[in-house]
């Protein structure tokens, strides 16, 4: 089975007590949030997922090098999913 994996930057932003709020620049409605970088980046990837696995056109993805970040102790890192098993984990299943 071919698996359809995508990669976009992801704006990591740290707030209290070790959370996370991750923001897709490229990706509309692309936010969420995680307790550490572990669950953050699981949950990033989650998101990523749920936003695209249905789509046939995906977003045209910036590079990581361009996005204008705030002076707040964001950082930009990469997310990949995999939209083939998203698809099969979200049959009839819509944003």
């Amino acid at each position: 089975m071919d698996h359809r994996i995508v990669t976009y930057p992801a704006i990591f932003k740290p707030l209290e007590n070790d959370v996370y709020v991750i923001h897709f620049p490229d990706i509309k409605g692309g936010i969420t949030e995680g307790e550490g970088l572990r669950e953050a980046m699981k949950m990033a990837a989650d998101t990523l997922a749920s936003r695209l696995y249905n789509k046939a056109d995906l977003p045209k993805c910036s590079k990581a090098s361009e996005i204008e970040l705030p002076d707040d102790g964001s950082f930009v890192a990469p997310v990949s999913a995999d939209l083939t098993e998203a698809s099969h984990d979200r049959m009839n299943y819509e944003i």
